[in-house]
């Protein structure tokens, strides 16, 4: 407990977590019982060196320091001390928006509630005290303080986006080390970090270096037409090139996934081709029982898979997705997947994983069938599940069910394909089609479907159960056998022997299949 100007704040509670002989990483809570009680992390190397503070959520408007933050607590250091609070503003972050719920101007804003030289001395509401309390405690050598900006100030915006802020000239050094480290990934010069060489009187970085005398920084990447995951990385980036250049690191550091994270940890590609973030929170919220984090290609090229049990390739574009991916980030999926990763394909997702496209990942042995008419419709369209949708998606067999459909692709065995034969796990009974499109085509064509590739496992989803009320929990079973992890524990029902051959004509086509195999042939052949 610490006594702040006539304010009594407790600091912390804290937890110490076990690591190497004498490395220590300890965690607490920071403003415990109030609305903005909050969690902070510190891992302790062992080893003489300086002491960084990082913080992020000061906006509840700016998700990417959040979570890069987060992704930065789970870091080790070779020497001195490493403490992250990942979300200072509660409140904000809860309702996602910038201010304190209920307050306006400053008074709202957390980031003007710091000690300032020429004004206030002492921080102006309480949970500025707390921050400040707990970072003096900390006796830190730097402080950077993650932030975002709505355009890039480089383009000519007003914001403060894409930018590294930093007061004393002293300190400018670290400031184009950083802003180096992420321009080498950004082409257009527009779009590069600059510098800014100010920093806003009464926010916590200017604080540290007037109250503290320390070096901060304040980091801004911009939301404005930049995935999630982008944000992030330029947000790790940065970072790791600061713990780099203080030699409390080596270029290995910047992993994505906390140490002591024992959930089943999903990878969200949100690259190009991907849906956007409105798609994003919506798989992130059926999945909230699970580790989700975002990734794009640049992500992947460096390995980033391997920290996961499973990846998911959403909808949107699958054309795009494998593009952005290149040659070698699709090899990197493929590699993930052989050596026992999970992959799910919703949509665009799935046709990345089929065979008759040149940027397709060829996981199982299917083809896209029609793919003249691929824009056939959107709409709800009728699926029956077979016998093997029991075990792995928790579904009666012989079921009807209604789901929404956007375009996704009309599955056909690939020609001259030596994958294993993966299993049908539910067949479309209705079909959709617009623009030419013979909706018949789509009828008793697989929806869902299921196989292994290498040691790893494959489920792909043409339609969209994430969409459909009352069947998003498709997605949630299809992570936890992608990434084969055990089911939830389900009364075994008694089997049901498939239907046999069924048969339907439409026009001068036969599909043929049989229910409970992979059997399928098209008498006009494919496009």
């Amino acid at each position: 407990i610490l006594r702040l100007t006539g304010v009594w704040v407790l600091l912390f509670s804290l937890v110490t977590l076990p690591t190497l002989a004498d490395e220590t990483r300890t965690t607490g809570i920071l403003a415990t019982g109030t609305p903005f009680e909050t969690r902070w992390h510190l891992f302790d190397s062992g080893e003489a060196g300086p002491t960084v503070v990082i913080t992020g959520g000061m906006h509840g408007n700016e998700p990417a320091g959040v979570r890069a933050a987060r992704q930065i607590s789970g870091w080790t250091v070779s020497r001195g001390r490493l403490v992250v609070v990942p979300r200072l503003n509660e409140p904000a972050l809860a309702a996602q928006q910038r201010r304190i719920p209920g307050l306006t101007d400053d008074a709202g804003d957390l980031n003007r509630h710091f000690p300032r030289r020429d004004g206030e001395a002492a921080p102006t509401s309480e949970q500025g005290a707390r921050i400040w309390a707990f970072v003096c405690a900390q006796e830190p050598d730097v402080l950077v303080d993650l932030h975002e900006g709505y355009g890039v100030r480089a383009a000519g915006s007003k914001s403060v986006g894409s930018s590294v802020l930093t007061l004393r000239a002293e300190d400018q050094a670290h400031q184009q080390m950083m802003l180096d480290a992420v321009n080498v990934e950004i082409d257009d010069p527009k779009q590069r970090f600059t510098d800014i060489d100010s920093i806003v009187a009464g926010s916590l970085s200017r604080a540290a270096i007037e109250q503290l005398g320390i070096e901060a920084h304040i980091l801004e990447t911009t939301h404005q037409g930049q995935p999630l995951s982008v944000r992030c990385r330029q947000h790790r980036r940065m970072v790791a090139a600061l713990l780099v250049e203080l030699e409390m690191a080596d270029a290995s550091v910047g992993t994505l996934i906390n140490h002591d994270d024992d959930k089943v940890k999903v990878a969200l590609y949100d690259g190009p081709g991907a849906g956007g973030d409105p798609q994003g929170r919506l798989f992130e919220r059926i999945l909230s029982n699970y580790r989700v984090e975002r990734i794009g290609p640049a992500d992947v090229a460096d390995g980033a898979l391997g920290q996961f049990d499973a990846v998911l390739f959403p909808g949107g574009s699958g054309s795009g997705q494998g593009k952005a991916l290149g040659e070698s980030g699709r090899a990197e999926v493929c590699r993930f997947i052989d050596s026992g990763g999970g992959y799910m394909g919703v949509c665009a997702g799935a046709y990345l994983a089929l065979h008759n496209y040149d940027w397709g990942l060829k996981l199982l042995p299917f083809d896209s069938h029609d793919r003249k008419h691929w824009r056939r419709g959107k709409g709800t369209v009728v699926m029956e599940t077979t016998a093997a949708a029991e075990s792995i998606l928790g579904l009666d067999p012989r079921k009807s069910l209604e789901i929404h459909f956007a375009q996704g692709p009309l599955m056909v065995p690939a020609t001259g394909s030596d994958l294993p034969e993966p299993e049908v796990l539910c067949y479309f009974r209705s079909g959709i089609g617009i623009d030419g499109a013979d909706p018949e085509t789509m009828v008793d064509t697989p929806a869902i479907v299921a196989g292994r590739y290498g040691s790893g496992r494959v489920i792909l989803f043409s339609p969209h159960p994430e969409k459909t009320t009352g069947l998003e929990t498709l997605i949630e079973r299809a992570a936890l056998w992608g990434a084969n992890a055990p089911s939830p524990v389900r009364r075994r029902r008694r089997s049901i022997k498939p239907s046999g051959t069924r048969q339907r004509r439409s026009g001068s086509r036969l599909a043929t299949f049989r229910s409970s195999t992979f059997t399928h042939s098209i008498a006009s052949g494919r496009r």
